[in-house]
């Protein structure tokens, strides 16, 4: 491998890997164009009141959760390839679908579609990472596709800051219209490459989910593992209410504080790189102390002078961000290699729906806990998160050693 590659953390190429790269680049891309305008939409082509579209969006969402239970089931029968391509096949109709409705049953439709599509894309595009990489770069390899979206949900959110400042609905029109061609291009290509070169069939039968629950290491971790994803999530529903009303921060504070996702494009390859000779769950430890300070120090933001509250808020949010670039293409590794290749899509889809029951409770646990006292959401959080890494460290003993060790590992 080139040593820049090295350097940076970056996993090793081939002609082979270099077409799925692409592929999930352009859907990068795709899921950039459309997230930033997924609400105001409607409102600015079809005159649709924000309340109905945003209640008709979070009943989709439901609705489609247990499309991800299902995903990991037909990956193991059919392949992450082609259940990955379906789903952006899918998420195009709806896209284009986008364009021709202008009443509330037919958002919700698409809504459907896209949000279905959606959740089938993260279940396969986990395991077809797998399928991908070899077993001692799959930690970069999470690393890369974790920066990669990035980068295309901040070149979106550009994009779409133009377009909200226009307010016309012929280029909001282009803009989903070009989402749904980035996805159709996504597929495409994907449909004619050949199966990943470590694409498995296990000759085993693949575990029902009520089987995978009775996997005591892995239920251990899939407990745990909540606390970490509330962290995930917290900044982008609990920053905007508890920065500008309870720490009272300047108003310009907020915006400038998105530089976390900065951060995670220039930072997430090189933070796996230097993270490959300890033990994941080792690492997965060191997140859960770090977010456990980063919680900590929220809550004590209503007590900072406000001459050292900026400077303070940007430590704290690129502490709270640094967890989150340990956490996330480790935790991915150490689930593909609990599960056992039959299996595995089912296994990898559990850990997908559990992102999509954090992203369910998030926003209503945090309302509830700020209701009763601004500092208590952190605090709460700051609790849970450090039980949850002692849990981690606890179980280790009961992961496979190729699990707790990368394969970078000697």
């Amino acid at each position: 491998m080139k040593q820049w590659k090295t350097q940076l953390g970056l996993p090793q190429t081939t002609q082979g890997t270099n077409g799925f790269l692409l592929v999930l680049i352009i859907d990068a891309l795709g899921s950039g164009l459309f997230l930033p305008i997924s609400i105001l939409y409607f409102q600015v082509t079809a005159g649709l009141p924000l309340p109905i579209i945003g209640l008709a969006l979070t009943i989709a969402t439901i609705c489609t959760l247990p499309i991800t239970l299902l995903t990991g089931s037909l990956v193991d029968s059919f392949g992450a390839r082609r259940l990955t391509a379906c789903s952006q096949i899918i998420q195009t109709i709806g896209l284009f679908g986008y364009l021709f409705m202008h009443t509330i049953p037919g958002m919700f439709l698409m809504a459907l579609l896209i949000t279905g599509g959606n959740r089938m894309f993260y279940a396969a595009s986990t395991v077809l990472v797998v399928e991908i990489a070899s077993p001692d770069e799959r930690d970069r390899w999470y690393g890369l596709i974790r920066a990669i979206r990035s980068a295309g949900n901040t070149l979106g959110g550009i994009l779409a800051g133009f377009v909200v400042a226009t307010n016309n609905p012929a280029i909001y029109r282009l803009l989903i219209g070009s989402s749904a061609a980035c996805y159709l291009i996504a597929a495409s290509l994907l449909l004619r490459l050949p199966e990943p070169n470590y694409r498995h069939d296990a000759q085993a039968s693949p575990a029902p989910y009520l089987a995978i629950l009775k996997d005591g290491p892995f239920l251990g971790f899939l407990i745990s593992n909540l606390p970490f994803l509330l962290c995930n999530l917290i900044l982008g529903i609990a920053l905007p209410v508890y920065i500008t009303e309870a720490v009272q921060a300047p108003s310009w504070l907020l915006p400038a504080l998105s530089f976390n996702t900065l951060l995670g494009i220039g930072l997430q390859t090189l933070v796996v790189r230097f993270q490959e000779p300890y033990r994941r769950t080792r690492i997965i430890g060191a997140a859960a102390l770090t977010w456990c300070i980063s919680c900590s120090l929220f809550a004590l933001a209503l007590f900072i002078p406000r001459a050292l509250l900026v400077p303070y808020c940007f430590f704290v949010v690129a502490l709270h961000t640094f967890a989150s670039l340990m956490y996330n293409p480790t935790a991915g590794s150490l689930v593909a290699e609990l599960s056992p290749l039959a299996s595995r899509g089912r296994y990898l889809a559990a850990i997908e729906f559990s992102w999509g029951i954090a992203s369910a409770i998030t926003p209503a646990l945090f309302t509830a806990l700020y209701a009763f006292a601004p500092a208590l959401p952190w605090l709460v959080l700051s609790v849970l998160v450090a039980i949850s890494g002692m849990a981690i460290l606890q179980l280790e003993r009961r992961f496979p050693a190729r699990a707790v060790r990368s394969g970078k590992q000697a």
